[in-house]
């Protein structure tokens, strides 16, 4: 039955043939627009994060601390130990 309705459509071989190349055709198109936007993606990731990096300063300024600044800024052991003691205690739930 459906043999009979084929015929009726008269579709030739080249018809057929044709058609699976127009297929081909439009799939492999498909498929190459695809890569193209996958890779100009990329690309416009690396130069967004090139730009990033790009404002920042390439160079920190460093300077060295004076002598009597260390001095000053440490503290000796005791006198930590003693403040460590001395807070107050919080209490704890351990499960």
């Amino acid at each position: 039955m459906n043999t009979q309705r084929l015929a009726t459509l008269r579709i030739s071989p080249l018809h057929l043939q044709q058609g699976l190349f127009a297929s081909l055709a439009l799939m492999i198109t498909l498929i190459a627009v695809q890569q193209f936007a996958h890779w100009t993606q990329k690309q416009q990731e690396v130069v967004q994060i090139h730009h990033t990096y790009s404002h920042a300063a390439p160079f920190a300024k460093a300077s060295a601390l004076k002598a009597t600044d260390v001095g000053l800024s440490l503290q000796p052991v005791e006198d930590a130990a003693a403040a460590i003691e001395q807070a107050p205690r919080q209490q704890s739930w351990v499960f």
